[in-house]
């Protein structure tokens, strides 16, 4: 029920002087202006009408700002005015009487203006904007409200009287004796309920009717979020706490009240999130305000509330990670943003950054100098702040020294340092070292700050043992530091800083894909599909725009671009989001969003959405905002149904255990045993290292045990491209002799290795008329892909041959690749962009997985036996998901061993003698090829080689070997191969312009190496 009272608003009036006499001497304000404020409402016609009479004391001065406000007549000490042009009047207080300005104004606010939280409606009234004049100082407020019958009306007060009209309307007086620069106001069909708090204090709702069962949780709540900070910080300021529904989507701490918007009051976590934060400002930020130094406020409650809840309930370590995440999306080193230098920040996109640092890092200080101080003396300091300052402006500085007395030490260095600086520390570990000395394991390395200057730093510690984990802190002094840690047992694994205690960088293996992370990057770029999808995502394109995201077409786009720009795919089926995460198989219901790991660039983000219709799209793009630390979201009209967070590491983490994987022998199985299994599949891969015989004779002898037992098998092999398919299978069919097939395939162009690895493979298939599949794509494809760093410098034709979906986002797959990419030294970094690696390996997986399927599905009774490196066969990121992704059939990955750990990679690890062949017939020559002139030419000669003792000098060009013609290198490999040591090549040779020779060269084996085993 609305508040009665018999005291008429006169009455309240006459309590201000009452009210200021009784506050303490340094919170009277008796010298401030005054402002009296009068207001009636039109609603059909959403207009307000208001009288604002404004008092300045004799020999003080005030401007007061007008602009936005209707202004019907002003005058001063009774003297009209003209109404200043620019909107602002300039009040000076005259002699020894307070001059008086009487202001009558009309203000319309139909909620069509942009950004405006003024709102006038016969469903509620709103007034936290500029709605009645506000000078560029504070002021002490009374308000009176004519209300139209049904209304009831809430602002800022310590006493409030509602008396009824003759209209059955009613009349509202509030009087806040405090000093504010401006006090806000809402109206509207509430129904009004209250309790009693303690001391006399009184807490009410003001809910709308339609949500009223909502109003008592939410006054429980505020009850028990008073009871917690009166015991952490001092008693609550306020004689009243009002919790106010309204029509706008805000939410506001006001002195007195919080403002919450409906569709906020209904979000189910509000509750235990943000409405705690907005009590707590009523003792920060509304009793004691920041001053002109800086706004510590919101990164004081962001750390006493939102992170407070998140710590009691267990999940403070995940919280501080979240904070660091969304700096990581929003803040980058060229905003050159400090917490000092924050004064405040809305709610757009464009404050993202601002309110990172303000709030999240601001927080982060706070849980700093918690953890510094300890426990007590931090809410001591707390304490002796709000008590010296309740109704007060402060800054950084009287919060330094309240928190000084308590800590009896000096903290100028520590609040300078983490309050001025702009940027965080950055921190790398270096030549980390697990050494053995004196039957301890000792870890030893390097902690590294990136900054200049560097951080006065404490960083927690973990170190993971096979005993009792050991945790400590490090102190960082300088540039770098030492560390040394003595381990009772074997160390396992460090961490810094796993809780995240400390404001810092992160590491991108610490880094979620995040919808924050999308929205934060400078550069983002979202691609449409195709033009006919352009309707059904235009809500969120538009949303996105706004936000200065470009939208592409997906025809358009350039592989530069993609690189370089945060991604989102609108719609499923774009070529360049198959060729970066393939199929998305995001369901077809509802509107998802999937944030991935940039593919080709790890420091952005990259999203696959998918929507079923515009009005799905409306309605989920409205409350992404609110979800911006989540790696996926699925909507359904709206409300969210599926939301994840992606886990990645906690801290910076590394893996020290070193010790060797092994087996149990009494599980090992006889190489009869496993083949019987492997009947079972029908894809088996068998990998290899290339040169490793080993290998390929244990490839040949699965072959061969699995034709026995079934012989309706083919061989897919890497080594061949599957543009050499019909001279495969000429050779199988009897039609080629060796040499004719050699020279067909390619062999020694598209492959190059030794042919005797591979011989006796071929052998045994066309001996028993097996197909042999080429798996592979052409060489050149895969080499201008990496080294142009993309597809796009590739012919229409030769893009036309790539598998269309390419998974390059698969777990572990990035990685992988990244470690045999760093291995080509800085040869290859320089002159090579990763992302044309993965793109190019992703490429050589894909195609081999999709020429596997073509064949398995045009032969459904066979069984394929694939030959291929190592890398390819890799059972979680290479072929076998790729290829399982197009055809789900049983598959089985077989590996020798190769004298490295043992791990998951592989299903069977086999452990054959080694193996070795004579090496090959060589000339010792180093050749040069022209293709244009068809020439191959002598570029060097081994010093001890057949050709130079026998006369072949460099820049002679060979013409033809026993009689047969040399037109490019292969040519000359394949009369090789058919060449013994010891017997005689006949080379004939063009030197200078037209002497042609023809010299008899004894050939010769190189001297054998040692076996890779």
């Amino acid at each position: 029920m609305p508040l009665k009272t018999s005291l008429s608003t006169a009455a309240l009036l006459f309590l201000i002087p009452l009210v200021l006499a009784a506050l303490p001497a340094r919170a009277s304000h008796l010298r401030l202006p005054t402002q009296e404020l009068r207001v009636s409402f039109d609603l059909e016609a959403h207009r307000l009408h208001g009288q604002a009479l404004v008092t300045v004391q004799a020999g003080d001065q005030a401007m007061l700002h007008l602009g936005g406000l209707e202004i019907e007549r002003i005058t001063v000490n009774g003297t009209a005015q003209v109404p200043p042009a620019d909107g602002v009047l300039a009040v000076n207080g005259e002699g020894g009487q307070s001059t008086v300005v009487d202001i009558s104004y009309g203000l319309t606010a139909d909620g069509s203006q942009p950004g405006s939280f003024n709102f006038i409606d016969p469903s509620g009234v709103t007034l936290a904007d500029l709605w009645h004049p506000v000078a560029d100082q504070d002021m002490l407020h009374s308000l009176t409200v004519t209300l139209p019958p049904g209304f009831s009306a809430v602002s800022e007060a310590e006493e409030v009287v509602v008396e009824s009209a003759e209209d059955g309307g009613s009349r509202a007086s509030f009087l806040f004796p405090y000093p504010a620069r401006s006090i806000n106001l809402a109206a509207g069909p509430y129904v009004v309920e209250e309790e009693p708090l303690p001391g006399g204090k009184t807490l009410a709702s003001y809910f709308f009717p339609e949500d009223r069962e909502l109003a008592a949780s939410y006054r429980a709540k505020v009850r028990g979020y008073l009871e917690l900070y009166e015991k952490l910080i001092g008693p609550y300021p306020y004689s009243r706490y009002h919790i106010v529904e309204n029509r706008l989507p805000t939410g506001f701490a006001m002195p007195t009240m919080t403002l919450l918007g409906q569709a906020v009051v209904r979000l189910p976590f509000i509750q235990d999130t943000a409405l705690g934060h907005e009590v707590l400002h009523s003792w920060f930020g509304n009793s004691v305000r920041s001053n002109g130094e800086g706004n510590w406020a919101e990164g004081l409650t962001s750390y006493l509330a939102d992170h407070l809840f998140q710590e009691t309930a267990g999940r403070g370590a995940e919280h501080r990670k979240e904070l660091l995440v969304n700096y990581a999306s929003y803040v980058t080193p060229e905003q050159n943003l400090s917490v000092a230098g924050f004064r405040g920040a809305h709610h757009s996109a464009a404050a993202r950054p601002v309110r990172a640092v303000g709030y999240h890092k601001a927080a982060m200080f706070f849980h700093l100098l918690r953890r510094s101080l300890g426990e007590e003396l931090f809410f001591k300091g707390l304490q002796d702040f709000y008590g010296r300052f309740r109704f007060q402006a402060a800054g950084w500085t009287e919060l330094r020294r309240s928190f000084e007395g308590a800590a009896g030490r000096d903290l100028t260095a520590l609040f300078g340092e983490w309050l001025t600086r702009a940027d965080i520390p950055d921190l790398a570990v270096k030549k980390l070292q697990v050494n053995e000395e004196e039957g301890h394991q000792v870890v030893t390395f390097l902690v590294e700050q990136q900054n200049d200057p560097p951080y006065h730093l404490e960083i927690p510690y973990l170190l993971e043992t096979s005993g009792i984990p050991l945790r400590g802190l490090l102190r960082l002094e300088g540039k770098t530091t030492e560390a040394r840690i003595m381990v009772d047992g074997s160390a396992l694994a460090l961490s810094l800083d796993p809780d995240y205690d400390l404001m810092r960088s992160l590491a991108y293996a610490e880094l979620p894909p995040t919808w924050s992370r999308f929205v934060g990057a400078e550069k983002k770029m979202a691609v449409l599909a195709s033009e006919e999808e352009r309707s059904r995502y235009l809500p969120l394109i538009e949303l996105l725009e706004a936000e200065g995201c470009a939208t592409v077409l997906d025809g358009d786009t350039k592989e530069a671009d993609l690189t370089s720009h945060a991604l989102l795919f609108l719609g499923p089926d774009g070529r360049r989001s198959r060729s970066l995460f393939a199929r998305s198989g995001l369901p077809a219901e509802g509107f998802t969003a999937d944030i991935r790991n940039h593919p080709l660039n790890p420091a952005l983000a990259a999203v696959l959405v998918q929507s079923a219709s515009q009005a799905e799209t409306a309605a989920a793009a409205r409350k992404l905002p609110h979800y911006g630390k989540y790696g996926y979201l699925h909507f359904e009209q709206g409300r969210v149904t599926d939301k994840r967070l992606v886990p990645t590491e906690n801290g910076l983490r590394f893996d020290l255990d070193q010790r060797p994987a092994g087996l149990r022998t009494s599980q090992s199985g006889s190489f009869d045993t496993i083949t019987a299994e492997l009947l079972a599949k029908r894809v088996i891969y068998v990998g290899e290292m290339h040169t490793t015989m080993a290998d390929h004779r244990l490839q040949l002898q699965i072959i061969r045990a699995l034709f026995e037992k079934d012989p309706k098998l083919a061989i897919g092999m890497e080594m061949f491209p599957a543009t050499a398919q019909k001279t495969l299978d000429d050779y199988v069919a009897g039609k080629l002799s060796e040499k004719e097939f050699l020279k067909q395939s390619g062999y020694f162009k598209v492959w190059g290795y030794d042919y005797r690895l591979y011989r006796e493979i071929l052998d045994f298939a066309r001996h028993n008329q097996l197909p042999v599949v080429g798996l592979n794509i052409d060489k050149k494809i895969v080499s201008t892909v990496f080294k142009d760093g993309g597809t796009d410098t590739l012919s229409d034709e030769q893009k036309s041959i790539l598998p269309t979906d390419r998974d390059l986002d698969m777990a572990g797959y990035r990685e992988r690749l990244h470690g045999v990419f760093t291995m080509h030294g800085s040869a290859v970094e320089a002159g090579r962009q990763f992302a044309g690696f993965i793109q190019s390996q992703s490429i050589w997986d894909e195609t081999m997985a999709a020429n596997a399927v073509s064949f398995l599905e045009a032969n459904p009774d066979h069984r394929l036996v694939v030959i291929a490196g190592n890398g390819h066969t890799d059972k979680k990121t290479a072929m076998p998901p790729r290829l399982y992704r197009r055809l789900p059939v049983e598959q089985a990955v077989v590996r020798n061993s190769s004298g490295h750990d043992l791990d998951d990679t592989a299903d069977y690890i086999f452990f054959s003698p080694p193996v070795e062949l004579e090496p090959p017939t060589q000339l010792g020559v180093l050749l040069d090829e022209d293709e244009e002139t068809g020439r191959v030419t002598i570029k060097g000669l081994s010093p001890h080689g057949a050709a130079q003792q026998a006369g072949i000098k460099e820049k002679d060009v060979l013409l033809a070997m026993d009689g047969e013609p040399v037109k490019e290198v292969a040519d000359l490999k394949i009369a090789l191969f058919y060449k013994e040591a010891g017997s005689t090549a006949r080379l004939r040779v063009l030197r200078g312009e037209n002497e042609e020779l023809e010299i008899a060269v004894e050939l010769k084996t190189p001297p054998k190496m040692a076996s890779p085993h």
